[in-house]
């Protein structure tokens, strides 16, 4: 929650609250534009209400590629969705019916925003206070716990997994991997340690987002020699056919061994069509062995054949 607010079941609500909600708002502004922020967009504008979506950083799902940022964007604005990105909200207070507030736009200008509720999904924070912690050897990272590959804290026999973990992306699917390695070394099993760069990560908006690894951004950063890929939705047969046209698959490679560095998906069940990419590199295919891979026709996924194939400049439906 932002500082010197609380949240409330009528009007300032966290992810919560929103849920409880019985009847749908007529207008509806959301702080922070993560995944949780723009899943919430997306319902509540199909739903039918009037969306604002506010984020201070400049641009919407920033931890994605930058390109699937843009096209979310876009998609966002198209429909309706209205996106202010470089924004900050202040002075936000209840008016009786409703919240009041100051939003600074990009460019600097003020506007006094009025909406019936108002969600704020600006991140979490861990509850590690007062549990006990202080009494033992387990380190701590600004509330968040450290592990090592194992689960383990610095205190023998404690192990910690989940939101709570520093440095690990706060989802369930993460937490439930997190949970089998921790359990496998109390048993005294073989245990494979969790492989940062393979989780996949699911946004599930309309287009929905899908992605694993690298962006492109921090491939260049790392200093890797790298190539890309992408093949859009509008080439793909079963896209017509469900008339969904937005997005595109974008895929990273090394240029000089093909190794598949990230895969970045946005457009139908894209938060689906992300496995065959997480396998591949759980499995660590190159690029030619996905190139080769049989895709049948006509399917979503036949789209994802193509983007490795655009890799090289040899996407069959470009």
């Amino acid at each position: 929650m932002l500082p010197g607010l609380t949240p409330d079941p009528e009007f300032i609500l966290t992810n919560i609250e929103i849920l409880n909600l019985t009847t749908v708002p007529k207008s509806l502004a959301i702080i922070g534009a993560g995944a949780v922020g723009v899943e919430f967009a997306s319902i509540f504008h199909r739903f039918g209400s009037k969306v604002t979506l506010l984020e201070m950083l400049p641009r919407i799902v920033p931890v994605e590629d930058e390109e699937i940022s843009k096209e979310l964007d876009r998609a966002f604005r198209k429909a309706g969705i209205r996106v202010e990105t470089g924004a900050k909200a202040e002075n936000i207070r209840k008016t009786g019916n409703g919240v009041a507030l100051t939003v600074t736009l990009a460019g600097g200008k003020k506007e006094e925003l009025e909406t019936d509720k108002l969600l704020v999904v600006v991140g979490r924070k861990p509850i590690t206070d007062d549990i006990g912690l202080e009494t033992t050897r387990v380190e701590l990272d600004r509330g968040f716990i450290k592990v090592d590959q194992r689960q383990q804290t610095a205190e023998p026999g404690v192990y910690a997994i989940g939101d709570v973990v520093a440095g690990t992306p706060q989802l369930a699917h993460v937490a439930t991997r997190e949970g089998m390695i921790a359990v496998a070394h109390i048993a005294g099993k073989p245990e494979q340690p969790l492989n940062r760069n393979r989780i996949p990560s699911a946004t599930y908006t309309e287009p929905g987002i899908g992605s694993v690894g690298m962006t492109e951004a921090q491939a260049r950063a790392a200093g890797r020699k790298i190539k890309v890929g992408k093949f859009p939705f509008l080439a793909n047969s079963k896209a017509t056919i469900i008339g969904q046209h937005d997005g595109f698959v974008k895929v990273v490679a090394d240029e000089q061994y093909g190794e598949i560095l990230g895969v970045h998906i946005i457009g139908p069940q894209a938060f689906e069509m992300i496995a065959e990419a997480v396998a591949a590199m759980e499995a660590e295919a190159t690029v030619e062995t996905l190139m080769h891979t049989i895709h049948a026709h006509p399917n979503l996924y036949e789209a994802v054949g193509e983007a490795f194939n655009a890799v090289y400049g040899l996407a069959i439906n470009a």
